[in-house]
């Protein structure tokens, strides 16, 4: 894929990121580069070809944030996702702003619980207001300040961290003078004080940017202070709305594979998809009509389409003239006939896809737990205690209808991904089909093409024109037979009937005899090649064929994609547990990008292309696979433009 809107940046120095992502990226007709570090990312942004950067902090040092903020700003229409792991989010750290996922991450607590230095969380209001953050570090033991508003923030952290510190000095001594005569005490002020391992909980409402510079005020007045924003709003609407505004995304490390759905929601495609969405049509039942009527015309100025009722026999009657996308239950119905939870199982076995929320009374407390465990063994999706928020109510419809969404949106995919590998399968059935015919049926005729062209070769010696026109066809027959190879030693191993003869293996014969039949081809390419081979070897378990087989690949390889006055070179190198075999040269070299792929069937770098006769590119696959056979590994080591170095290794016999 050329197109830059489809080129996914990744930094990372390990290759677990690559593997969690590339499903998801190739299925949504993704490209994914990887670099190791900020200066590789650096030079990658500056050419223009990628639309978005991943930044691996479980592998890259989290102290880079602050560069890779910086470099975000200078392409700032090139997405940001920051993944966050334990250390990279640790309040021992000190950094800019950062977010955190909601519920908090794991440990989370227990690490403030040791530091000294203030931590200020800017919750959102939900959040906050239904003291969800205090209570989970009040759980882990930590002590924490709730502030309604961050108006006078810095100033108030400030304030706190000096009051903390003269508080934690002697008092002052008096003279004997003052003994004598007496002094007023100074009287102290009643003021709350930060203690180590105290969190801030402020409510926030402001937006991203207000965000980043009430982090910075801070940090310029308390400079070992850090700060943390959370939200409970859904991680992908968050992700959708950051992206939006050209903000980075934070998402914990184990939601990379997310990534290319989330780049693809945020597309322009994605109006089209909403706009496709039905206005949510809502039941709300209750039987306290004040709260009824309010709650009523939050869900209308949010845009819902709102049916109200306060009997639950109605409710049941409306749901079977029309349907519902979600049904708000208060648990206590004086009129209906029902529970709140029979209601609910009525409702969805009419619909069973209807979301279902409940509204419990607070009191008493055995009515609150009640409803609450209701909630689970029903598979519901929210209780709300009463008197219930509006602010409260529409986020729990918000996050209740995305649900909806999402396993309907899901159930026709399976549907469509159903089909698709029903399609795969026949064309995979036709694939190994056409593959044993090429080993079967094509085989025969070409290895008699083969032995008559060898014969005519031999009788037209006297005879220039005719015996030119022969070796063209014992040599297109020859390079036919090797495409034929590969696509049936392929079908072996797609089939697992790849044969591989163990016996005692002389690696030092073998590799002799590959040397053999290459080195008349480099000769002829004026390449320079070498073989260097220790006097003696340990004992080795293979098949002599197969491993001779996989030499001559990696040396007819490097004799190819190296230029005249190139240099190859076998090095046959033991170890004490195994012997690893190289084939180094001065060719083109590999990109960084097309490393992983190397080991794809079929594959072949844009280099390669234009330098290759003819192939398949199954080679290397081919050649892997038989190494593996041996209990061993293959590996490469690459640079474009400078030349590679093809390894492998095998274990040496006990």
């Amino acid at each position: 894929m050329t197109d830059s809107k489809g080129r996914i940046l990744a930094v990372t120095t390990g290759k677990e990121l690559l593997d969690e992502m590339a499903p998801s990226i190739s299925g949504r007709g993704l490209e994914l580069v990887c670099v190791p570090s900020l200066k590789y990312a650096a030079a990658r942004l500056g050419t223009g070809d990628c639309s978005a950067m991943v930044v691996d902090f479980s592998q890259v040092a989290p102290t880079e944030r602050e560069n890779f903020l910086a470099l975000h700003k200078q392409y700032p229409k090139v997405h940001l996702f920051t993944l966050e792991s334990v250390a990279s989010t640790a309040p021992v750290l000190s950094a800019p702003l950062r977010r955190l996922s909601w519920p908090l991450p794991k440990g989370f607590a227990d690490q403030v619980r040791v530091i000294t230095h203030p931590v200020i969380i800017l919750a959102d209001q939900i959040l906050f207001m239904t003291g969800a953050v205090q209570t989970a570090f009040q759980q882990a033991g930590v002590q924490t300040v709730s502030l309604e508003s961050t108006k006078d923030l810095p100033e108030f952290i400030s304030r706190q961290t000096k009051a903390h510190v003269s508080t934690s000095q002697p008092k002052k001594s008096h003279t004997l003078w003052e003994l004598v005569v007496g002094y007023e005490e100074e009287e102290d002020e009643p003021e709350t004080t930060l203690q180590p391992g105290n969190v801030v909980v402020a409510q926030f409402t402001g937006t991203t940017e207000e965000a980043d510079s009430l982090d910075s005020a801070i940090r310029s007045k308390i400079p070992e202070a850090v700060c943390y924003s959370i939200s409970g709003m859904d991680m992908t609407h968050y992700a959708i709305q950051a992206l939006k505004d050209r903000h980075p995304v934070a998402l914990p490390r184990e939601q990379a594979g997310r990534i290319a759905g989330i780049l693809i929601e945020s597309s322009e495609g994605r109006d089209v998809r909403l706009k496709e969405r039905e206005k949510a049509r809502i039941l709300l039942l209750d039987n306290f009509k004040p709260a009824l009527t309010a709650l009523d015309q939050a869900l209308l100025g949010a845009g819902y389409e709102v049916t109200a009722s306060m009997d639950g026999e109605e409710a049941l009657e409306l749901c079977k003239k029309g349907t519902f996308h979600l049904a708000v239950i208060g648990t206590a119905i004086t009129f209906a006939q029902h529970s709140g939870a029979e209601l609910a199982q009525k409702l969805r076995e009419r619909d069973p896809d209807l979301r279902i929320i409940f509204m419990v009374d607070r009191y008493p407390l055995q009515a609150a737990l009640q409803g609450v465990s209701q909630v689970v063994e029903l598979g519901l999706d929210d209780a709300i205690l009463k008197p219930v928020e509006a602010s409260r109510l529409i986020f729990s419809v918000e996050k209740a209808l995305e649900r909806r969404f999402l396993l309907l949106e899901n159930a026709r995919l399976l549907k469509e991904v159903q089909e698709f590998n029903r399609q795969l399968a026949q064309v995979n059935s036709f694939q190994k089909n056409f593959f044993a015919t090429v080993a079967h049926d094509v085989k025969s005729p070409l290895t008699a093409i083969l032995g008559y062209a060898e014969v005519l070769n031999s009788k037209l010696k006297n005879q220039p024109t005719e015996l030119k026109y022969a070796s063209n066809i014992h040599s297109s027959a020859k390079t036919l037979n090797l495409l034929i190879s590969d696509l049936v030693d392929l079908a072996a191993i797609e089939s697992g009937k790849l044969r591989v003869e163990m016996g005692t293996l002389n690696l030092l014969t073998v590799v002799n005899d590959v040397r053999t039949r290459v080195e008349i081809t480099a000769r002829q390419r004026k390449i320079n090649f070498d073989v260097q081979l220790p006097p003696v070897l340990p004992p080795l378990t293979g098949d002599d064929a197969r491993i001779g087989q996989v030499i001559q690949n990696l040396c007819t390889n490097a004799i190819q994609y190296t230029k005249q006055g190139g240099q190859v070179t076998i090095k046959v190198e033991p170890a004490p547990d195994k012997v690893t075999v190289s084939v180094v040269d001065t060719g083109i070299g590999i990109s960084r990008e097309d490393l992983p792929r190397v080991w794809e069937r079929f594959f072949q770098t844009e280099e390669a292309k234009s330098m290759r006769k003819a192939g398949f590119g199954l080679g290397l696959k081919i050649a892997r696979e038989i190494v593996q056979r041996h209990g061993g590994e293959m590996g490469i080591e690459s640079e474009l433009g400078v030349g590679s170095r093809f390894f492998f290794h095998i274990p040496i016999k006990k």
